[in-house]
């Protein structure tokens, strides 16, 4: 399931995905795309978190595009096939596993990464993390990113990164909503691994029940959502019993 780019690490309940392709900003290409869509859509029953850390400087600066030759004039169909699909599906998966999903960002989140971040459940951030989304500046609109990000980051912090390209501090990205918590670079590690524990420390069914409340309970209306409360706590709680 690893690649040379990706490792998949299964540690107990735990299951790690490592971006390790330093030499270029772990930058996202499609057998990483593919190889951590199939670690998280495999998941079994005992699985209880997933994590996904890098194993550098930077969490993650992007996507490696695919690209047409030169003269080439793909149609828009082609394109969305492509170009767009691809990252889509990554976003789709990681919103859909069945347990909470953790980001742990050092260094540069940019654009693709940005994205990687903002969609997983708990994003904790290093004081040196860094949050931009600046394919405007090459006239590009960042709709595939947008996408990632609506639902699970505030409209207007959204539309102000893409419309100014601003590159927001972590301290910045937590005031907007973007991650979840800031600790000292030097302490990320030990932060990471004491949430991690603390997570673990629940039952699997008790963490599959907020995760599918946190996914759906958005979009429900307030009575529905009340309803499907009350049916996963007793569905958790009957698991005791």
């Amino acid at each position: 399931m690893s690649t040379e780019s990706v490792a998949i690490r299964r540690k107990g309940a735990l299951l790690d995905i490592v971006l390790d392709r330093p030499e270029n900003g772990n930058l996202i290409d499609q057998p990483m795309s593919d190889a951590i869509i199939a670690a998280v859509t495999t998941i079994d029953d005992d699985t209880k978190l997933v994590r996904i850390v890098s194993s550098s400087k930077d969490f993650c600066k992007g996507r490696q595009s695919p690209m047409p030759p030169q003269g080439a004039r793909p149609s828009a169909e082609t394109l969305r096939r492509v170009v767009a699909a691809p990252p889509l599906a990554l976003y789709d998966a990681l919103k859909a596993v069945r347990v909470p999903v953790l980001s742990v960002v050092r260094g540069e989140a940019i654009g693709v990464g940005c994205a990687l971040a903002g969609v997983c459940d708990v994003a904790l951030a290093a004081d040196d993390a860094i949050f931009q989304i600046p394919e405007m500046e090459r006239d590009i609109p960042p709709t595939l990113v947008m996408s990632a990000l609506i639902g699970r980051v505030p409209v207007k912090t959204v539309a102000h990164m893409v419309l100014s390209r601003v590159r927001l501090s972590a301290q910045e990205a937590l005031v907007a909503g973007l991650v979840s918590r800031v600790v000292p670079v030097a302490a990320l590690d030990d932060e990471a691994n004491a949430l991690t524990d603390t997570l673990l420390g629940c039952s699997a069914v008790t963490l599959r029940a907020v995760k599918q409340f946190l996914h759906l309970a958005p979009d429900m209306p307030a009575a529905g959502s009340s309803g499907f409360a009350a049916h996963l706590a007793a569905t958790a709680l009957s698991a005791r019993f």
